[in-house]
């Protein structure tokens, strides 16, 4: 555990260090206020609401579904492609670091990093709800929080696909455009073949939604929250065995 720590505070530092992480932290916080901005200014034109109790949620729909996802795409390529590419890999393998201790610091600060994200947009949507006078109660901000720790466990399983797939390339460029092309045909194919929703951990990105609702059968959310796990602990256990047998 000793050795683990510094290895994963080291991956934060150099995740924080990075322009693109901070402006997607920066942007995360922003893009929420804007959109109140601009749907209170029409509220006089179009009668709309410009905020309401479900914005924290409506929020969290649009971040799982493209912006998250774009940000693990992001990271992943610079944690694990871009290192080949730039021989930047072998200072991290130096003794004592063995290279479980390496992929596992930085599949953790990964998870942090998504963390990070889901708790500034937590955050800032409830702050936004509280200025337009539309807070909710306990039993919503339950709910709310309840969401935000789904889409989290729906992101975490989504990652560790991803870091899969890294694991296949040496350039950080040739990742993303072939995880950005998957991705979207992944969102694109249940429309054609509804059986491969059941499958593909990228179909389970609006997974909180479930949560949320009263229909749905407390088996369906076991079912459903046993192949996140292990989907998960699937796909970082190839993503370790191609780690760890790769040539650096």
């Amino acid at each position: 555990m000793r050795r683990w720590r510094p290895g994963y505070l080291n991956e934060l530092y150099l995740l924080l260090y990075r322009k693109k992480v901070v402006m997607f932290a920066i942007f995360s916080a922003i893009l929420p206020i804007l959109l109140v901005i601009s749907l209170h200014a029409l509220q006089p034109v179009f009668g709309l609401i410009a905020v309401s109790q479900s914005f924290p949620i409506e929020m969290l729909s649009i971040y799982t579904s493209i912006w998250i996802p774009l940000f693990i795409l992001t990271i992943i390529s610079d944690l694990f492609p871009n290192e080949l590419a730039s021989k930047t890999r072998k200072l991290a393998l130096l003794r004592p670091n063995s290279r479980f201790q390496v992929f596992g610091t930085k599949v953790a600060a990964l998870g942090t990093g998504i963390a990070g994200i889901l708790i500034v947009l937590g955050i800032v949507t409830f702050i936004c709800n509280l200025f337009t006078g539309t807070s909710a109660n306990f039993s919503e901000t339950a709910a709310m929080m309840k969401a935000y720790l789904a889409a989290f466990v729906s992101m975490i399983a989504l990652s560790a696909l991803f870091v899969f797939v890294s694991q296949f390339f040496k350039s950080a460029s040739s990742f993303m455009v072939f995880s950005l092309v998957f991705y979207a045909a992944a969102k694109v194919a249940p429309f054609l073949l509804s059986s491969i929703a059941s499958f593909s951990p990228i179909s389970y990105t609006d997974w909180h939604m479930l949560w949320l609702s009263q229909t749905v059968s407390a088996g369906k959310l076991l079912t459903t929250s046993l192949f996140l796990v292990s989907s998960c602990m699937l796909f970082m256990a190839l993503g370790y065995y191609k780690f760890d047998r790769k040539e650096v």
